[in-house]
C-alpha cells in the first residue's frame, strides 16, 4: 500500500496501527490512519486531523484499543449501517417489552423510527453520525412540509397527501421511539456517542371538543339519524338495513368514547373479553376497559351508565347472530362488522355525521374529528376529579392534562368561586349584555 500511503509509521510495531500521509496532498497534510484487529476482517481508516505526529499516534492508540474492544464484544470493525442496526432491532424489541402487544410496537415505536432515522441516513454507518446529522434529521422530518396524516415524503417514494403540522405529543412520541434505539445501539456498541435529541417547539393544539350544550345536540341529533328514512335520487324513499348498522354502532361507539376517554386505537382493539366490572363501595358497580394503546396496557373506568351502550351493542350482536349468550364468542372485537371482523376506522362516518348536525366545527371554527370525543370525556372531566386520577384513567401524564385541559378547569363555577374567595364583592351577573 505504499503506493498510496506516503511516510508511512508503524506505531506498535505490528503493523496493526498505521500512519500515513495521501500523496495527492502536498500543502501541511494531516497524518491519516489505518487499523486492523485481530479477529476482524478489513481496516478501519479515518483521517486524525493532525499534522502532529506525537498527536496523532495517540489518537490512533485510542482508536485501536477502542475497536480492539468492540471488536472483542461482538461488533465490527467498521460498524453497522443504520439500516443493519434497524433490522436488529426490530427482532429484538417485541422480546422486551412483553406489555404492549406486537401491533403497538410496530405502530409507535417501529415504524417511527423507520420513518425518521433510517428514512434519513439509511445505509450510513452509525459509527459516523453526528450530532449536526441528529439535528438535520430531526429538522427534516418534523417540519410542516413533512408531516401528512397518510404517508411521508415524495423523496422517499411515498405519498404527499393531507399535509398538517405535528402535534406537541406526537413530537414527544417519536422522540421517544428514537431515543430507543440510539440507546440500543450504544447498549450493543455500535454507537458510541450520545444525542441530545431536541424537537421542533410547538404549541399545544388539542383538538376541538364539544362543550356540554354541543354534545347533548349530538346526542340529540343520533337518535333520529339512525332509523332515519334514506331517499332515492328520484325522490322514493326507503330503509337501508346496512345503513342503519352502521350508524347505530357509530351512534354507541361516540357515546362509549365520550364516556371513558379511550383512545381510536384503543377502542379498534377491544373485545368483549376486555370488559370487566368493579364494586364501589356504595354497591354500585362500574364498568372496566382493559385496553392495549400507544402507552401501554392499562384499566380505564367508564362513566356511571356508560354500561348501556356496551350492552345495546351485545344484544343487537345476539339477535343478529341469532344465538344466546352462552353461545357468545367472548374474543369476537366490540365494534366489528356483520362478519365479525372489526371495524378499521369510523373517521369518515363521524365526518359526515357532524356536517349533517352542523357540528363539524366548534364556535371558533375549528374541525372537530373522531379524536375529539377523547379530548370531550377530558374537558367534562377535569372538574369532577384530581387531574392525577385522571391522568392514570387516560393513560396520559398530569402534565398533558394540564397543558391541553387547564383552560376548562378555570371556567368550572366551583373553581371560579374558590379562585376569587376573599377578594372583593361579586355580582349575580357579570357580562353587560
Amino acid at each position: 500500500m505504499t503506493k498510496f500511503e506516503l511516510n508511512q509509521v508503524d506505531v506498535r510495531g505490528d503493523g496493526r496501527v498505521i500512519l500515513y500521509h495521501r500523496p495527492d496532498v502536498k500543502v501541511d497534510p494531516k497524518w491519516q490512519c489505518r487499523i486492523s484487529i485481530d479477529g476482524s476482517t478489513g481496516y478501519k481508516r479515518f483521517s486524525t486531523k493532525t499534522s502532529n505526529q506525537n498527536d496523532a499516534e495517540r489518537i490512533a492508540l485510542d482508536k485501536y484499543f477502542e475497536l480492539q474492544n468492540k471488536v472483542s464484544k461482538g461488533g465490527g470493525l467498521n460498524g453497522k449501517t443504520v439500516r443493519q442496526a434497524f433490522d436488529e432491532w426490530v427482532s429484538y424489541l417485541p422480546t422486551s417489552q412483553r406489555d404492549r402487544s406486537v401491533q403497538n410496537i410496530e405502530k409507535n415505536t417501529i415504524e417511527v423510527v423507520e420513518n425518521s432515522i433510517v428514512a434519513f441516513a439509511k445505509n450510513r454507518r452509525l459509527d459516523e453520525l453526528r450530532t449536526s446529522d441528529i439535528q438535520d434529521m430531526m429538522s427534516w422530518r418534523f417540519s410542516n412540509e413533512m408531516y401528512q396524516t397518510k404517508g411521508y415524503n415524495q423523496s422517499i417514494g411515498l405519498s404527499k397527501k393531507d399535509i398538517t403540522r405535528y402535534s406537541s405529543s406526537t413530537l414527544r412520541s417519536y422522540k421517544g421511539a428514537i431515543n430507543q434505539f440510539l440507546k440500543w445501539s450504544r447498549d450493543r456498541d455500535y454507537l458510541t456517542k450520545e444525542f441530545a435529541i431536541d424537537i421542533p417547539k410547538s404549541r399545544p393544539n388539542p383538538r376541538p371538543d364539544f362543550n356540554l350544550d354541543d354534545w347533548r345536540r349530538l346526542t340529540d341529533f343520533m337518535r333520529g339519524w339512525v332509523d332515519e328514512t334514506l331517499i332515492y335520487k328520484g325522490g322514493k324513499d326507503y330503509k337501508n338495513s346496512r345503513v342503519s348498522r352502521d350508524r347505530f354502532y357509530l351512534q354507541n361507539y361516540i357515546l362509549i368514547l365520550g364516556n371513558t376517554g379511550i383512545r381510536v386505537g384503543e377502542a379498534r382493539t377491544l373485545k368483549w373479553s376486555d370488559l370487566d366490572n368493579v364494586l364501589l363501595p356504595d354497591g354500585e358497580e362500574r364498568i372496566v376497559l382493559s385496553v392495549d394503546g400507544k402507552t401501554g396496557k392499562r384499566d380505564v373506568i367508564g362513566n356511571a351508565g356508560v354500561e348501556r351502550f356496551f350492552k345495546r351493542i351485545f344484544e343487537f350482536r345476539l339477535v343478529e347472530l341469532n344465538i344466546s349468550k352462552d353461545d357468545f364468542d367472548r374474543t369476537e372485537h366490540i365494534f366489528c362488522h356483520k362478519d365479525g371482523s372489526p371495524v378499521a376506522s369510523y373517521k369518515t362516518g363521524f365526518k359526515n355525521l357532524l356536517i349533517k348536525s352542523g357540528l363539524r366545527e366548534n364556535k371558533d371554527g375549528d374541525k372537530r374529528t373522531i379524536y375529539s370525543l377523547r379530548h370531550t370525556y377530558a374537558t367534562m372531566r377535569i372538574n369532577a376529579v384530581p387531574i392525577y386520577q385522571l391522568s392514570v384513567n387516560m393513560g396520559t401524564s398530569v402534565k398533558m392534562i394540564e397543558e391541553y385541559y387547564s383552560h376548562a378547569k378555570s371556567k368550572d363555577p366551583k373553581f371560579a368561586q374558590s379562585i376569587t374567595k376573599g377578594n372583593q364583592g361579586g355580582s349575580s351577573k357579570v357580562l353587560p349584555f
